[in-house]
């Protein structure tokens, strides 16, 4: 276990220096101090070394988010606080850099979208329906398809800024300025949320 993460770590600083094309699995097991045939061992070859990297990087953030759902009492809060947390690892100079990696494979991944949409999008969302469900039931807001209004909330709220930051358009980093509009996006959902009909 302790080899494998050691390899991936490694494998994922080469990614980011160097790009998948001019990596190489030579390049990736002399950095790790290890053998060729040790790293063939536990990947079939550099695509998926590739794959298991983007994959392990967005298992181990996300299960540690799952672990400390934000319950402040109030869902504007717990939404603010879970988007903050989402946000200030996905703005990261990695991880902008790692997107940027894989938009830039993607003909060569066509599978990656598929699973990163499994893995990483519907994860989120499912963090986002329990803050909803637990506000839902205490009356906090009328929403009668949580899964829908966690997959807006997760397109508008996380995923327009983290692909603006992608494509360069703004800055790395969760700034002042993400967090103002992160927090009127916020306000603006819940407010919508608290209709008199259910949606």
């Amino acid at each position: 276990m302790a080899l494998s993460r050691k390899i991936l770590r490694t494998a994922r600083q080469v990614f980011l220096e160097e790009g998948f094309v001019r990596t190489t699995t030579e390049r990736i097991a002399e950095r790790a101090a290890i053998s060729k045939r040790t790293l063939y061992t536990r990947y079939r070859g550099k695509s998926a070394l590739f794959e298991t990297v983007i994959l392990a990087e967005i298992h181990d953030r996300l299960n540690d988010l799952e672990q400390d759902i934000p319950d402040l009492g109030d869902v504007t809060q717990d939404l603010a606080a879970l988007a903050e947390n989402l946000l200030s690892w996905m703005l990261s100079d990695i991880h902008i850099a790692m997107e940027r990696a894989v938009m830039a494979e993607a003909s060569r991944f066509p599978a990656l979208a598929q699973k990163l949409y499994e893995f990483g999008f519907i994860r989120t969302t499912k963090l986002v329906v329990r803050v909803l469900e637990r506000a839902d039931e205490t009356g906090e807001i009328a929403v009668s398809d949580t899964d829908f209004a966690a997959e807006q909330f997760v397109s508008v709220v996380i995923l327009s800024p983290f692909r603006r930051a992608a494509l360069g358009i703004s800055d790395a980093g969760f700034t002042p300025e993400t967090a103002e509009r992160m927090n009127r996006s916020v306000h603006l959902f819940v407010h919508g949320c608290r209709s008199s009909a259910k949606i």
